[in-house]
């Protein structure tokens, strides 16, 4: 190995402990006689003629030696052989006559140097030397050659790219590893850096490696329509667009349902992988979604369930799903102060191609083109992941069973019922003509079906008269059309709930048992209660001191309002009476201007009949309520 140094200044200091290894020494002309003097030892540099290529050589046994240093930057002359060419160093006879101005030949442009002559001529001639530096990162590899190379033993494991180490001459493989507490992912990179690109990588990796009862993967596809080329994989089960709200509430349904079953002890069958490309998008146009996703982000690890997010800034995603992201991957960011990984190193990027990043330790990354041979798909056979099952826009009604079923749920696609023993009261709110009185259809139904005469009695309000055949029964005890004929009614009922009241004379065991009194349960179903209760006033006034004590007397009120004017119409008696008791809610289709109405359900445009179950001590969930036919 040998040693060659040149500077224009030389620094003493710098060169303590190699100055003895330094056998040979050229000086050109310095600026002064001590920098002579610290390389030759004596001062004979600084009086070398200004002229370029002045220069002395110092051999290793102190001869100084003057030259003049070839100039190989000048124009190359071919000398043709015949042309009797005289060489400029042959004498002339010196005379008194003129010889006219002396000048130099004008070169072409671009005419070739010495020093590219003598290149060219050695080019491709001997060993080649090694190169110090590898080339660099330019052309993203192909995922398929980087499977090809060697993928890792452990499950969930699989290479995405390609990391320069230029200190240790090498690439390595970058190995996104899912299988530990690292198994959620985040992918930041400013807008047209790779990221959807990225999150194709990882899909179609995984898809390469591991079967489809192994790992399966739900999309939603916020970041420009890339990952629509994903649902060609039978690992992939559904890919959602910002078009389609529904499937993207089934999506994160579906990955909460997962993870109850498995909690409760339903065998863990593969990874479960929920992809979001575009975070920012979801966090504006779905809301409701993004606490959701922070919980399974947090909780799914354990049950093998998967969060992969990409967003364009850190600062997008929150600090309680960003602590549950172990696996981040950062490409070129907008700001590289923003980074997390390297703010020095990402400053140094500038405007690379898409695909670049760095990693952890600094070192630039190249995610691989997310092509795979389509062997290594087609080799799982028929096994696919199962699609996601939209909730249904028209559910017949087919109960069996003794409880009152309302519809079926979104969650897991399952009859939803409800208690009224439990809860006695159901608050039904919606636009004109959402489905609200073939909700009541449905629940008067299902209390004759699943109850007898002797053990609930009916009273129907119903000024529109859409309920009249539904309850043709021994269960109806009333139905008014007017409030003349609701006045009677409800005061007969004031009379009979207030006989119920427990007297002195009630035992501590009758209390317990509820045994001081028999009879029916009284089922109060009002349709239109913003046509019973107006200005003039409200004949069921007289029942809001009994809704409290409606578990120990029997009485249960259903009651439909429409969703227009019901934040004022909140103040009324019985309304607010049953707020205040946490009534069960189903929000049906309204408009958002009508504000918040039943616990945080914001009010959205859906289907007839479909509508959120709010129910004290569980989450809401959207249910698709079951049709009947009108009598």
């Amino acid at each position: 190995m040998h040693l060659l140094l040149a500077s224009q200044r030389l620094d003493e200091g710098r060169l303590r402990g190699l100055e003895t290894h330094l056998s040979y020494r050229i000086c050109l002309k310095t600026f002064s006689a001590s920098e002579s003097r610290a390389v030759l030892g004596v001062p004979d540099a600084y009086h070398l003629p200004t002229s370029p290529g002045a220069a002395y050589l110092k051999t290793p046994d102190s001869e100084m030696v003057r030259f003049q240093t070839a100039f190989v930057s000048a124009p190359y002359e071919n000398p043709r052989l015949g042309e009797g060419l005289v060489p400029s160093s042959t004498p002339r006879l010196f005379t008194a006559a003129a010889v006219g101005r002396i000048t130099r030949p004008v070169q072409p442009p671009g005419a070739q140097t010495l020093m590219d002559t003598v290149l060219n001529r050695l080019a491709g001639h001997g060993t080649p030397a090694h190169r110090v530096w590898l080339p660099p990162l330019t052309q993203s590899p192909v995922l398929d050659d980087l499977i090809a190379c060697g993928s890792s033993d452990r499950p969930l494991s699989v290479p995405i790219g390609v990391i320069d180490s230029p200190y240790d001459q090498r690439r390595d493989l970058l190995i996104a590893d899912l299988s530990g507490a690292a198994g959620n992912v985040a992918i930041v990179g400013a807008p047209q850096t790779g990221k959807s690109t990225t999150v194709r990588t990882l899909v179609a990796a995984l898809a390469a490696t591991h079967n489809p009862t192994v790992a399966r993967f739900y999309c939603l596809d916020f970041g420009g329509g890339e990952l629509a080329a994903l649902r060609d994989l039978p690992h992939v089960g559904s890919v959602a667009a910002r078009s389609d709200a529904d499937l993207c509430r089934r999506v994160v349904a579906e990955m909460e349902s997962i993870v109850r079953n498995r909690e409760a002890g339903a065998p863990r069958s593969g990874d479960v992988f929920l992809v979001i490309d575009g975070w920012a998008t979801l966090r504006q146009d779905f809301e409701a979604l993004e606490s959701r996703v922070i919980a399974l982000a947090a909780q799914g690890l354990s049950y093998g369930v998967h969060v992969v997010v990409t967003a364009s800034r850190w600062a997008e995603i929150r600090p309680a799903l960003k602590d549950q992201l172990g696996t981040r991957i950062e490409l070129r960011l907008g700001d590289p102060a923003d980074s997390e990984m390297d703010r020095k190193r990402a400053r140094q990027l500038g405007h690379i191609p898409p695909g670049r990043g760095i990693t952890g330790d600094g070192k630039e990354m190249l995610i691989a083109w997310p092509r795979v041979g389509e062997d290594r798909i087609m080799r799982w056979g028929g096994r696919r992941a199962q699609p996601i099952e939209l909730l249904p826009l028209h559910v017949a009604h087919d109960a069996t069973g003794g409880h009152v079923v309302l519809g079926v749920g979104e969650s897991e696609l399952q009859p939803v019922t409800l208690d009224f023993a439990d809860q006695p009261h159901l608050l039904v709110l919606g636009e004109t003509e959402c489905g609200k009185t073939s909700t009541l259809r449905l629940l008067c139904r299902e209390i004759v079906r699943t109850t007898t005469a002797d053990a609930a009695q009916i009273e129907i309000v119903d000024f529109r008269r859409t309920l009249l055949g539904v309850v043709e029964s021994a269960h109806l005890g009333g139905y008014s059309m007017s409030a003349t004929t609701l006045a009677t009614r409800v005061s007969g009922l004031v009379e009979q709930l207030e006989a119920r009241l427990p007297s002195e004379t009630v035992t501590q065991q009758q209390l317990r048992d509820r045994s001081w009194w028999s009879g029916p349960e009284i089922y109060l179903v009002v349709d239109d209660y913003d046509l019973v209760a107006t200005a003039t006033g409200n004949p069921l006034t007289p029942l809001a001191d009994y809704l409290p004590h409606a578990k120990d007397v029997g009485l249960h009120v259903i009651a439909a309002r429409r969703s227009g004017g019901a934040a004022r119409a909140m103040f009324d008696p019985v309304l607010a009476r049953l707020r205040e008791l946490g009534c069960m809610g189903l929000m049906m289709s309204a408009s958002a201007d009508d504000g918040v109405l039943l616990g945080s359900v914001r009010p959205s445009r859906q289907p007839p009949g479909r509508g959120t179950l709010v129910t004290r001590g569980q989450s809401d969930h959207l249910v698709q309520v079951a049709w009947t036919d009108p009598p």
